[in-house]
């Protein structure tokens, strides 16, 4: 009784297996099969690149205006001017990864690093003027003000000509806008002996405390402007080249005591928390390879 079904049944089963492939050779099952594999798999386009840039800083920005008021209290012992150079430029190095998150947008993520700004000189200085309770000569001593800044960051660029192929190939000169962010961290590192303001201080206690290690701040920063690309035909490099503007402003340099007190650099006229404003136009270069899988 049972046979009399299943043999029907496996003549049904297998007249629906047979009727799409009905008329169709073998190469073009194949063919078709093929086809469709291809349509599932999608190269993606990836890059590594590093890059160096320079920039140009505000000839009055906040450092600037600091040490131009401190300056004058800084005497050399030998009854020569003595004083706190300014910060003009500064120089960054980035490495990073990104991907081609659209034909014509990549997304980027990477390290920034910048080389110290400021200055460090050995010599002999009287400071009493900044800090009556320092009366003292200092022989040999290194009047240091240096900053340190490093961060993460990630960028998306708008290819307008040229974007890469999907094979991971810049086909010429290649245009784009850049947009960018990142966070990015600052340490300042001031002479021994330097005073700065007890913001805690208890009223009718001297505020003015020696800051015994590096004042730190961080901040987040914004980037704009324009790049271009071009292969250079070796070994799959291409050249970049950008001009830029970077926002970044370290409102909140601090450093804490032993007692858990907040620290701070100010201004000798106001009072006011030095800030180290960095922003300003970039120029940048660097080299960037793509390759897909």
């Amino acid at each position: 009784m049972r046979s009399k079904f299943f043999i029907p049944l496996v003549i049904v089963l297998s007249c629906l297996l047979v009727v799409p492939v009905f008329g169709q050779t073998e190469d073009e099952i194949v063919a078709k099969f093929l086809k469709k594999a291809e349509k599932k798999r999608v190269k993606k386009t990836g890059f590594a690149v590093i890059h160096g840039s320079y920039g140009r800083l505000d000839n009055n920005n906040t450092y600037n205006q600091f040490a131009t008021q401190i300056s004058p209290q800084i005497a050399g012992t030998q009854g020569l001017g003595a004083g706190l150079p300014g910060i003009y430029r500064s120089k960054e190095f980035f490495a990073g990864f990104g991907i081609m998150a659209a034909p014509k947008a990549s997304v980027t993520f990477g390290f920034n690093y910048w080389l110290k700004l400021g200055s460090d000189q050995n010599g002999d200085f009287n400071l009493t003027l900044l800090n009556a309770a320092d009366s003292v000569d200092h022989l040999g001593f290194d009047l240091t003000s240096e900053i340190q800044i490093f961060g993460l960051s990630s960028s998306v660029d708008y290819y307008l000509l040229n974007p890469p192929t999907d094979e991971g190939v810049l086909p010429g000169l290649s245009l784009k806008a850049v947009l960018g962010g990142g966070y990015y961290f600052a340490k300042w590192q001031l002479w021994d002996s330097f005073a700065g303001n007890n913001l805690d201080a208890a009223d009718g206690d001297d505020p003015i405390t020696v800051v015994e290690g590096k004042l730190s701040g961080s901040a987040p920063g914004f980037t704009i402007g324009m790049a271009a690309e071009f292969p250079i035909g070796v070994a799959g490099l291409v050249v970049e080249g950008s001009a830029l503007y970077r926002y970044l402003n370290f409102s909140s340099m601090k450093w804490y005591n032993e007692s858990d007190e907040e620290i701070v650099a100010t201004y000798q006229n106001d009072g006011e928390r030095v800030e180290l404003d960095f922003s300003g136009p970039r120029a940048r270069m660097g080299f960037k390879r793509y390759f897909s899988w």
